[in-house]
Order: C-alpha cells, then sequence, then structure tokens
C-alpha cells in the first residue's frame, strides 16, 4: 500500500471514528437534557476512552500499552452497541417524542446489559461444532477422514496463552487426521512469538497442520506470520497443493492483501494446476469469495473464515448485507462452503449472536 493511499485511509478512518463519537455525545447529552458541566464530563469521557486504541497503536511495541489496547479493544465494542442501539433509539424518539428521556434510559440501560454479556460470550472457550459431509469422490479406505478447522486466531498481546493451550489440547483431543487454519492466525500486535510458538506446535494431527494467510497476517508482516508457522510446524499453502493421504487434494490460496504487501494474492490456476478432478479437493481460502469459480473448478469443500459473523452490531448487519456466505454450511451444486464464525475475535473480545468455534468435519464417501 503506497503512502498516500495509506495516509487517505488513516484519515478517512479517523474521521468515522470521530464521527461516531460524536454522535453518541450528542444523543445521550440530548436524550437526558445533560447540563453544561454534566456535557463537558461526559465528553472528557468519550475522549479519554476514544483515545486508548488510537494511543496503543502509536505506541504499540512499549510494554505499558498493553492495558490501553485491553481498555480500547472493549471500547470499541462499547462503542459499537452504543451506536446501533442510539439508532433505533433515535427512531423510536421520532416516534414517541414525548419519552424521549424514557427511550434515552432503556437504550443506555439495554447498552449496559448488552456489554456484560457480549464480553462474557466473547470470552468463553470455542465450542466444538461436528460436521458430517459425503463426497462422492471419497475413497473407501478413506471414508470417516477427520479435518479440524480452525480460523481466525488473531494470536497477539491479548491473547492469553492459557486459552490456546485449551485450544490445542482440544483439538488434539479429538485425534485429528488433518488440521487447517484459514488465515489470520496472527495479528499486527503479536510481540511474544515465542511464548504463543509453543503451545501451537503442540497441535498433533496424523498428515499435519497446513495454513493459508489471512489479511491480518500480511498487516502484521507476513515473515513474521512465515516464522510463527514454521515456528509451530505449520505448513503455509500460497496457490498451491498438497495430495493427503495419497487421494484428498488440499489447494490453498493465497490472501488479496498480497497484493498490497507482498509480490501475491489470490492464484485459483496455480493452486489447482496439475490436480486430479477425479479426486476430492478441499479449498482453503481466507475470505469466503470466488465460490462460483471453485464449483467450475470441481472443488468439493471450500473452507475459509475472514466474517467472524459480524461478532456485534452492525457489523454483523453489514457482513450479512456484503457476504453471499456470512457464516454457516452452504451447498453450492456439487460443492460445499463452510465460513467459520472465528475460533478467537478480532478487536473487541466480545460477541452477541455467534460463538467462537472448532469445526470438526468428517468426510465421507456416498
Amino acid at each position: 500500500m503506497n503512502t498516500v493511499s495509506s495516509i487517505v485511509a488513516v484519515t478517512l478512518t479517523l474521521a468515522v471514528y470521530a464521527f461516531l463519537h460524536y454522535a453518541v455525545y450528542t444523543r445521550v447529552a440530548s436524550g437526558l437534557g445533560l447540563s453544561a458541566p454534566k456535557r463537558r464530563a461526559l465528553m472528557i469521557v468519550l475522549v479519554l476512552a476514544g483515545l486508548c486504541i488510537i494511543a496503543a497503536e502509536a505506541f504499540r511495541r512499549a510494554s505499558w500499552v498493553v492495558p490501553l489496547r485491553y481498555g480500547g479493544s472493549v471500547w470499541l465494542g462499547v462503542l459499537a452497541l452504543a451506536v446501533s442501539l442510539l439508532a433505533v433509539e433515535s427512531i423510536l424518539s421520532l416516534a414517541l417524542p414525548r419519552f424521549r428521556r424514557a427511550t434515552t434510559v432503556t437504550a443506555l440501560t439495554v447498552l449496559a446489559l448488552l456489554v456484560v454479556y457480549t464480553f462474557v460470550n466473547g470470552s468463553r472457550r470455542p465450542v466444538v461444532k461436528d460436521l458430517i459431509v459425503h463426497l462422492k469422490k471419497m475413497p473407501a479406505e478413506l471414508s470417516g477422514f477427520t479435518l479440524v478447522h480452525l480460523s481466525d486466531l488473531h494470536l497477539g498481546t491479548l491473547t492469553p496463552v492459557g486459552r490456546l493451550h485449551w485450544i490445542v489440547d482440544r483439538v488434539n483431543h479429538m485425534s485429528p487426521d488433518l488440521v487447517v487454519i484459514t488465515g489470520d492466525l496472527i495479528d499486527r500486535d503479536i510481540s511474544q512469538d515465542e511464548e504463543l510458538c509453543e503451545p501451537l506446535g503442540e497441535i498433533r494431527a496424523r498428515y499435519g497442520v497446513l495454513a493459508v494467510p489471512g489479511n491480518h497476517d500480511y498487516y502484521a508482516g507476513y515473515d513474521r506470520f512465515a516464522r510463527v508457522a514454521n515456528r509451530s510446524n505449520i505448513a503455509i499453502l500460497r496457490n498451491e497443493r498438497r495430495l493427503i493421504a495419497g487421494a484428498i487434494q488440499v489447494a490453498g490460496l493465497d490472501e488479496p492483501a498480497g497484493r498490497s504487501f507482498a509480490e501475491g494474492g489470490p492464484d485459483l490456476d496455480s493452486a489447482l494446476a496439475g490436480y486430479d478432478p477425479a479426486l476430492p479437493t478441499v479449498l482453503l481460502r481466507h475470505r469466503p469469495e470466488g465460490v462460483d469459480r471453485a464449483v467450475r473448478r470441481n472443488v468439493d469443500l471450500q473452507l475459509s473464515g475472514h466474517t467472524h459473523a459480524g461478532q456485534l452490531p452492525p457489523l454483523d448487519l453489514l457482513v450479512w448485507l456484503t457476504h453471499r456466505h456470512p457464516f454457516g454450511y452452504y451447498e453450492e451444486g456439487r460443492s460445499r462452503i463452510y465460513v467459520s464464525s472465528g475460533t478467537g475475535t478480532w478487536g473487541p473480545p466480545m460477541r452477541l449472536f455467534s460463538h467462537n468455534e472448532i469445526v470438526r468435519f468428517t468426510l465421507v464417501g456416498k
């Protein structure tokens, strides 16, 4: 990404961020009829809360910013919920102008309850989901092949190492044949590489662990992502494929962010070069895109992540509006696609309508 584009992107992001704070301030201050001193106090609180994540980004290499990063991440979730609820409140206040104060108080009460719930829900250990996928091409001798799907762990400064140990232990308890990670293994604030590589390297699968890069792996620095993967015995697939158990073709696509940060980007033709259409093919792609083309190339199962199922409103609404396959299991002709809600969270450690998940696929022949 060139300098001008970076400056424009940062400027627009900060402008939107500031506007959202201003919108919350005006709705609360006017809705509650706050006096001038209370308005100033509210403004100071919002400014200080909003600056947490900015300061954490500005000084992200310093150890003392960890509490600021955590607080700033939680505040992003609170802000998202506040904007969503106050948008609903503004509509209600137009219909019921006499009850403006009551609708504002109700919105803030619901906000407090949702903040607690989403924080608890987002901090829970991932749920394990079991899916059986019938593949006509699956050889009889491999029927029952188990594939564990992890995605969007976003390992970084705020990742509890104990939580990662639990995930690894849970995966190992399943005794999988293969483990795949569909991108965003690390985040840009990662600093404890060695501490996280140790549990990652303990994942045990009969045919190993495969991964594709995600956009945050590039934001963190592809070299760092590759180093973490190498130390953790994770093989990276970038527009290439591997033959597993002599009969299952696993292809992995690069991430579109690779075009901006490195010489890369997704190339399905390269990933499937020389493949045998008579054998079952599993495609790993971070973003749930390109499904139609994968179907035409006889891909049997595409595994993706990236969307996090939205995590929080209004992002969940945007995800469902902008993605044809936002979350879950879909059938497209003779092909299937599964989009994970993520094994971890990005930004706020909070979720409303979704859960962190580990998905185990059992591949059986028809």
